[in-house]
């Protein structure tokens, strides 16, 4: 089904079109074997022909100038606006899955988006769900979008 080639030209085109931040792809990281240490994280779930979670983690700093750059101003402290917009962008990346699994013939339904902040969480899931994390580089640092999913 090509995930990782589906959320990185999303996720790029979501940047680039609607964020106006040029962003880069990194490969892919192992499966299950990284803790990410992010602060930030919006997820989003997705059902029908599979199930799955999309989330958008990023360290403080660059969530903020995500937000930032998406709501036109400076922000410096994680408030309700970066938790809307975060979702916002966790909304539109897993829209864009949405259309391009369609397609293919492949119907997703989406869910409310969830943002969650933090010095120390983890987000669980099934073991047996499948894991493909995609870091992305902008002037900042890195963010990581991930997606679990089991096959219907």
């Amino acid at each position: 089904m090509e995930f990782a080639k589906k959320i990185v030209e999303t996720t790029e085109e979501i940047f680039n079109t609607m964020i106006f931040m040029e962003i880069s792809a990194e490969d892919p990281l192992e499966q299950g074997k990284q803790a990410l240490g992010c602060h930030i994280s919006a997820m989003i779930g997705l059902s029908g022909g599979f199930s799955a979670m999309l989330s958008i983690h990023c360290p403080e700093a660059i969530g903020l100038g995500i937000a930032g750059a998406m709501l036109g101003m400076d922000i410096d402290e994680v408030d309700a606006d970066v938790k809307d917009a975060l979702g916002e962008i966790a909304n539109m990346v897993a829209g864009g899955l949405k259309e391009r699994f369609a397609a293919e013939d492949i119907n997703l339904v989406l869910a409310i988006p969830t943002t969650v902040s933090g010095k120390s969480y983890t987000i669980a899931s099934p073991t047996k769900s499948n894991r493909v994390i995609i870091p992305f580089s902008i002037e900042a640092g890195q963010f990581f979008v991930e997606m679990k999913y089991n096959l219907n």
